[in-house]
């Protein structure tokens, strides 16, 4: 049996659009200038809405440079503090190269971690959206 590519495959709750995710890290010199420059130039829209993105709480980071890096050869790893800054966008070369433009010049680190990953976002229905358990449609 082969399997179906996604955008072969039809739901009836929603329509599936091709979309990169992005997670950046982000250390403890990196603000929200980024996430705002981002809502900016890029939008972060998903479906009707914009400036949509996620952030993690706190975590650990663990790195050592090598030699030519900024901090240059470590014999221990280090540790910072970082978050994780998560957002969609629609697979547009011209919008990806924006987005990677933005983080890039607004990072703090020398090498910013960045993962970029092919999904598919859902996007709502105009007809589902009449429906008894979304929270605009409560009356209480």
């Amino acid at each position: 049996m082969q399997a179906e590519s996604l955008d072969q495959v039809k739901v009836s709750a929603c329509r599936l659009e091709p979309v990169w995710v992005i997670h950046v890290e982000l250390g403890p010199e990196d603000d929200e200038r980024i996430r705002l420059a981002l809502c900016d130039e890029v939008r972060l829209a998903y479906g009707d809405y914009d400036q949509v993105s996620f952030e993690t709480a706190t975590g650990t980071q663990f790195f050592r440079g090598a030699q030519g890096t900024a901090s240059g050869p470590m014999e221990t790893a280090t540790s910072r503090q970082v978050r994780v800054l998560s957002f969609s966008i629609t697979k547009d070369r011209q919008l990806l190269d924006a987005a990677m433009s933005v983080i890039h010049r607004l990072h703090s680190y020398e090498e910013p971690v960045i993962y970029v990953q092919g999904a598919f976002a859902s996007r709502s229905l105009p007809e589902k959206r009449q429906n008894e358990s979304k929270w605009w449609m409560k009356s209480d």
